[in-house]
Formats: structure tokens, C-alpha cells, sequence
């Protein structure tokens, strides 16, 4: 189970580790599946998703399940097993201790310290990180298509690890490039570009719209459907609150009050313009993903948390992009 090639686990294992998938295990539930805490006879934890329906026949299922098993990288969830029955599909994922990143940002327990901006810096670069290698790396490339604040998990050291890829290909077996946004299965509220409504076209800028509202999440501490700080009489979402404020010249009253005068200001501020270039209505007018992991490295230059060999990777893949994104952030940042 654990080694380089993924394998197949018994439902009886399954069940006898999530308790009969006990609503106390539950641990996630989104749009493609609940997430439930397993644990194992020797002590390990994992993580098992029950998807939603998938319609794939079990050669089909097999063979994604091929495909997603050999794509690893440090900012992704490990898969590391399925399970397969008649009516039925479950991943078994590597357990992540510290949950979510929209938990520990939205739903942090009565006492507990909120995020500090080196943490949240580092969360957004990497998670950039690991969304630029599936649009540029992959071959065929993926698109993530339902990213959120809760498909970014943080392990025991708060390394960020994107769930859900290439799941899109699984919930939608008729044409992998078209949303089921009509049906409510393509992106959760707040996170959804405009285009999609118009288009139902999947996109990697998309993509990056989704991200900058999490990044904006890390900026702001609001949450994407609902501005906590925001006027009574607005009724809008994230996006919209910080698009009013953009055009106002009062971005900086955006920024979460627990990371203002830490010596972050500046940083902070040049993160939240990153994030507002992601959701420019206009889908042509976004930086790619990789541009997007350029300019949030630049900003944390001084904590070390990329090397150069992070960006050499990806700028071979990227088609060279090094120097369009030099331009954007001499330009915006």
C-alpha cells in the first residue's frame, strides 16, 4: 500500500478503519465526496474519501487511479490506495494532521493564536507552487477546478498539500473540459469565475481565479462568501467587497487587523494586490499560475521557503516564463 504503485484496499478495511463511516470520523464533505479519519489495526491514520457519483465503468476507474497515483509532489496529497465496489469508490489519501487551511483560518477554536503572516506567506507560496507544477508540469496538464481554502490541507508541519486533483476527470465522465457547474458540482460559492456561468469551459486562468480568492482568505481572514467586516447594507462576497474597496484607494482596510503593525505591512499589501490580479473579471487579464508562484516567491524572498531549483523546474516546463513575470512584478508589486 505504501509503496510506488497504488493499490487496492478491501472495503471490510475500510469500514473496520472509519468505524462504519461514523459521522464522528468525518473530518471533510465537499462536492465531490465526504472525507472520513481512518485508522488502522497499527496505528497509522489515513484519510478516506467516499466520492459522490462517479459513473465510470471499473477499467476506467483503474486506469485513473493509475494515472493519479503516479503524480506526486511535495505540495500534493498523497494517494495511496482505492477501493473499488459495485456502487461504490473510495481514496485512501495520507492522513493531514493539521486539516484544512479554511479551519484553522475560519474556525479556529476560542483561544486559539491566529495564523501570523510568515505562516500564511509560506502557505500561499507553496500551495502556489503546487498548483503551477499540475498546470505546467503535468502532461497532460491538469486543472484542478474546484480549488478552495478546504482542498488545501496542512500536514504536522503545516506544509500546504492540494486534494482533489484530477478528480474533475472522475465526477464528469462525458467531457473532462466541461463543468457541471449547471449542476452545482464545479466549484463551492465564492470561488467560481465569472466565466464559467457563460462559458461551462474549464481553464487554467479559471484555476487561478479560484486561488486568488484563497489568497485573498489569507490576506483578509474573511471568508469568501461572507465579509465579517464589511458594512451592514453590503450584501456581496469577497471578491466584491475587495473590488469596491480597489476602486475606492482603501485596500489597505482590507488586511486582517492581527497582522497589521508586525513589520508585515508592506508584504502583506503587495500579497493582497497578487490576490486581486487573480480575480480581475476579465480571464485574459490574469497572470498564469506559474506568473502567480513568481510573484508570491518574490515577496518572500527573505524567509527561504523556495529555492532556485524550484523555479528551474518549473520554468523549463513553463516555457520559460521567467521573464514576463520579472516584468509583472516590477510593474505590480
Amino acid at each position: 500500500m505504501f509503496g510506488k504503485s497504488i493499490s487496492k484496499m478491501s472495503l471490510n478495511d475500510i469500514m473496520k478503519a472509519t468505524n462504519d463511516f461514523s459521522k464522528e470520523n468525518i473530518i471533510g464533505s465537499g462536492r465531490t465526496g465526504t472525507v472520513y479519519k481512518a485508522l488502522l489495526e497499527d496505528g497509522t491514520s489515513l484519510m478516506v474519501k467516499r466520492l459522490q457519483d462517479t459513473q465510470h465503468s471499473e477499467k476506467e476507474f483503474m486506469s485513473e487511479m493509475a494515472t493519479l497515483g503516479n503524480v506526486s509532489h511535495r505540495n500534493l496529497v498523497p494517494l495511496l490506495g482505492y477501493c473499488m465496489t459495485k456502487k461504490e469508490r473510495f481514496l485512501i489519501y495520507k492522513f493531514m494532521a493539521n486539516g484544512t487551511l479554511h479551519d484553522k483560518l475560519h474556525n479556529a477554536k476560542d483561544g486559539a493564536e491566529a495564523m501570523d503572516w510568515p505562516l500564511r506567506l509560506k502557505i500561499g507560496i507553496r500551495a502556489a507552487k503546487g498548483f503551477a507544477w499540475l498546470h505546467h508540469s503535468c502532461n497532460p496538464r491538469i486543472i484542478h477546478r474546484n480549488i478552495s481554502s478546504n482542498c488545501i490541507l496542512l500536514d504536522e508541519d503545516y506544509e500546504p498539500k492540494i486534494s482533489d486533483f484530477g478528480l474533475a476527470r472522475l465526477m464528469n465522465p462525458v467531457d473532462t473540459h466541461l463543468s457541471t457547474f449547471v449542476n452545482g458540482e464545479f466549484g463551492d460559492l465564492g470561488y467560481v469565475a465569472p466565466e464559467y456561468a457563460r462559458t461551462l469551459l474549464a481553464t487554467p486562468k479559471g484555476d487561478v481565479y479560484s486561488f486568488g480568492v484563497v489568497l485573498l482568505e489569507l490576506a483578509t481572514g474573511e471568508k469568501p462568501t461572507f465579509v465579517a467586516k464589511a458594512p451592514e447594507s453590503f450584501k456581496g462576497n469577497l471578491v466584491e467587497w475587495i473590488t469596491q474597496l480597489s476602486s475606492e484607494s482603501k485596500l489597505h482596510d482590507a488586511i486582517d487587523e492581527t497582522l497589521g503593525g508586525k513589520g508585515y505591512d508592506s508584504e502583506v499589501f503587495q500579497f493582497l494586490k497578487v490576490a486581486c490580479s487573480c480575480v480581475l473579471p476579465g480571464h485574459k487579464e490574469r497572470p498564469t499560475m506559474f506568473e502567480v508562484y513568481q510573484l508570491l516567491r518574490a515577496i518572500g524572498q527573505r524567509y527561504a521557503f523556495t529555492t532556485e531549483d524550484d523555479v528551474m523546474v518549473l520554468s523549463e516546463e513553463s516555457g520559460n516564463a521567467g521573464p514576463l513575470v520579472e516584468l509583472i512584478v516590477a510593474r505590480d508589486v
